[in-house]
């Protein structure tokens, strides 16, 4: 081998070396970019999510400027807590004239909290028609309480048209 062949062996292996460099370090800067780009397509993501629920939030907002003053009007309708002492009684005697057997519980009372009124859960069980109930739920809406119904099952009992019930609900106050 002449000194020819050795130059130019040496300088293919130098270009040859430089050409693994490059494709390696494309390589790299290649998956680099990739991960940045996936950040960028992520916190533009979140950005757009970010945007939207400020536009939301601002819109709440405004709706609950404008509910405000409904607020005073809701708490003046609610009766005082001390009147609903007399609501089981009421229910009772809603019952009554619907001929309707029912017995009635409170359950703990969750106090009121800035805007929002307090209330005190009940239990109603009970035996009737069902037109009855029919009649005593619309008395019920009808009634000068603001009551709220969590669950009602009503159930035939036997091959007779008498049914029976298992309510609850919230009653609201001041």
């Amino acid at each position: 081998m002449n000194s020819f062949q050795k130059q130019i062996g040496l300088e293919l292996l130098i270009a040859g070396g430089a050409l693994v460099a490059v494709i390696a370090l494309t390589q790299i800067v290649a998956g680099h970019l990739a991960g940045n780009a996936r950040k960028i397509l992520q916190q533009k993501s979140d950005l757009a999510l970010r945007i939207s629920a400020t536009g939301q939030l601002a819109s709440l907002k405004a709706d609950s400027d404008k509910a405000q003053p409904l607020f005073t009007i809701l708490n003046s309708i609610l009766p005082p807590k001390d009147d609903l002492i007399n609501f089981g009684q009421s229910l009772t005697q809603l019952a009554r004239t619907e001929r309707i057997d029912l017995g009635f519980t409170f359950g703990a009372e969750t106090p009121a909290k800035g805007n929002l009124p307090g209330f005190i859960p009940f239990s109603l069980t009970g035996t009737g028609t069902y037109e009855n109930f029919q009649k005593f739920l619309r008395d019920v809406e009808k009634s000068r309480y603001i009551v709220k119904f969590n669950s009602v099952d009503l159930v035939r009992q036997g091959e007779n048209s008498t049914f029976g019930i298992i309510a609850e609900g919230q009653v609201f106050y001041q």
